[in-house]
């Protein structure tokens, strides 16, 4: 599993999933203080509105609280009023409303603290509009690539004809791998309307990053980019679907080289990680010194139809965004505009036994 943290999540909901955007939408924290005003039960969720830690919330004094919130539970538990949907502003983020409910159980008074995002109604309209753009891309879909892969029909056929005549086995070759890329990207385009998971198998990260790096060689040359390979996984080798990881990485290598003028410097490094359960992950980072990209474009990168380009699409940064999901891994940007940015990818290693 990803080890992604909260903070990690650049603003927006990304996995396109309904369920778990509905789920984060309406997503509440419960605190219940004691009697002797100390934190006798925190949900993970409270402990992230309140960005805390349960463990540091845990039997913690009031005092552990923003002071706002702190005082209002300390005049609700006193006057044995309950305090609704109060705004309670923090300095980190825009802050959280709170209500705060007195009760007795079993002859001990507790104070029951409820807390919401001030941010959740509007994400909640934000991810509605697009799950319908989500369904308008199924649509659009199915269309096209009824249209694409009737043309592609011929052009398998021509390239079947050159390698049965032995004619430059190895252009063949690479044009017959890519035919099979495009007609995977057409059917991934489909996963949007109906997810499916497609047949797993070893394969070698180095491998896959080295044939996409060859197929940019051109334009990497013509940009007098400098190339630097610095892998450092011991182990390579995780479980999915080759054809997908290599457009997921080709999309991400295209944004890289458009992001930068001449005489850039693009980085491929992948290294061993481990994930909050301590299971083996290989991380895979691509680094631009291209132009950056604004925090305001940073939460919304990974949504569909979502482009800064004049004549972009706005669909290859969403489909490398569903396939590293649906090989149970993660991706995450950094960025710092005018500097550059770095996306991150963690997928499961698969280590075979000795």
């Amino acid at each position: 599993m990803s080890s992604k943290k909260p903070g990690d999540k650049a603003g927006g909901l990304l996995d396109g999933n309904p369920a778990s955007l509905l789920q984060e939408c309406f997503a509440c924290g419960i605190l219940v203080v004691g009697a002797r005003q100390r934190i006798v039960a925190c949900t993970p969720e409270a402990a992230g509105h309140l960005h805390r830690t349960e463990e540091r919330l845990h039997n913690a004094p009031l005092s552990a609280l923003p002071a706002p919130l702190a005082r209002l539970i300390r005049q609700a538990a006193k006057s044995g009023k309950p305090v609704l949907n109060r705004e309670i502003p923090l300095g980190h983020s825009s802050g959280l409303r709170a209500s705060i409910l007195p009760v007795k159980t079993g002859g001990m008074a507790e104070t029951v603290v409820v807390l919401n995002s001030l941010t959740s109604a509007p994400v909640f309209e934000q991810n509605l509009r697009r799950l319908d753009r989500l369904a308008g891309l199924g649509t659009i879909s199915a269309g096209m690539a009824h249209e694409i892969k009737n043309g592609m029909v011929a052009i398998k056929t021509f390239v079947d004809v050159l390698a049965q005549k032995g004619q430059d086995t190895e252009l063949t070759e690479i044009v017959g791998r890519e035919l099979a890329r495009i007609n995977g990207l057409v059917t991934q385009m489909l996963r949007f309307a109906a997810p499916n998971r497609g047949a797993f198998a070893t394969v070698c990260v180095h491998e896959v990053l080295d044939h996409s790096l060859r197929l940019m060689q051109h334009q990497i040359n013509g940009k007098l980019i400098s190339l630097q390979r610095q892998y450092r996984a011991e182990a390579d080798t995780v479980r999915g679907d080759e054809a997908q990881l290599q457009q997921a990485f080709m999309n991400l290598l295209i944004n890289a080289l458009e992001a930068m003028g001449t005489n850039g410097v693009l980085t491929v490094e992948t290294a061993m990680m481990k994930d909050g359960q301590g299971g083996p992950q290989l991380q895979i980072n691509i680094q631009d010194t291209g132009v950056g990209i604004t925090p305001e474009n940073l939460a919304r990168l990974f949504e569909p139809f979502f482009t800064t380009k004049r004549n972009g699409t706005g669909l290859g940064l969403a489909i490398s965004h569903r396939i590293v999901l649906e090989h149970r891994g993660g991706i995450r940007v950094q960025s710092d505009p005018g500097k550059g940015s770095m996306f991150i990818l963690s997928l499961p290693a698969f280590l075979p036994p000795l």
